[in-house]
């Protein structure tokens, strides 16, 4: 935005001249002119230059770390209470779980490390990953299975969702929760049509797929999620 002040009365060499301020961001402009809008000189020098700064800045940066040490903390706070909780009961039957878990994330390459044992203290961590592949799999055979389970698998999958909390925004059960039907094919068809309205002059398309294969593969759960993605 450009500002013209005029001094009034202001007088350089018996001459009346008014000053142009040009405002942005990072810099201002400024001029001096003559009653006729003329640049004048002014100790030997053109009435004319620019002034420059950084520009300013908004907190965004500053706030995104500040919010992420806070949600971290958040989580760290929620993991110690859960551990306070099944301390005592996880103690009794296996005393050196937690010792372990806490040594999880060595190498197990580390001969001080080389055990099958990480998780469990009675069961090998490749029968562990066998049954359960994922922490998914674990939290799915807990809501439906009607059996008693492992004290440190109950822990396990707690750990996970308190770990990662997600919202509490849907109400119901989980075994009220009913997937819909995958249309792929629908989608694609929707996302073409769109992508040729937006680049007339060089339209893209997606390519065509056997629909009902990828919906097969997408919906199987007895691979990973990683399995899946590399077959897709």
């Amino acid at each position: 935005m450009e500002i013209l002040n005029r001094v009034k009365g202001a007088i350089i060499m018996g001459k009346k001249y008014g000053i142009g301020l040009d405002i942005g961001t990072s810099s201002i402009g400024w001029s001096v002119v003559d009653e006729s809008g003329h640049l004048i000189r002014v100790k030997g020098q053109t009435g004319l230059g620019v002034r420059l700064f950084h520009e300013g800045q908004t907190a965004e940066e500053r706030r995104t770390f500040r919010t992420t040490r806070r949600r971290l903390s958040r989580r760290r706070w929620r993991l110690r209470l859960l551990r306070e909780l099944f301390d005592a009961p996880i103690s009794a039957i296996d005393k050196n779980f937690f010792a372990r878990q806490k040594l999880s994330s060595l190498s197990p390459q580390d001969k001080y490390f080389a055990s099958p044992y990480h998780l469990l203290d009675n069961r090998s961590d490749q029968d562990f990953y066998q049954q359960y592949p994922t922490i998914y799999h674990l939290r799915q055979a807990l809501m439906t299975n009607k059996r008693q389970f492992d004290l440190r698998e109950i822990y396990l999958a707690i750990h996970h969702i308190v770990k990662y909390r997600g919202n509490f925004l849907s109400s119901g059960t989980a075994k009220d929760f009913k997937p819909g039907e995958l249309k792929l094919e629908t989608y694609f068809e929707t996302l073409n049509a769109q992508l040729a309205i937006l680049f007339i002059d060089e339209p893209i398309q997606l390519p065509s797929l056997n629909w009902d294969e990828l919906v097969t593969l997408l919906t199987d759960t007895s691979q990973s999620r990683n399995d899946r993605q590399k077959a897709v």
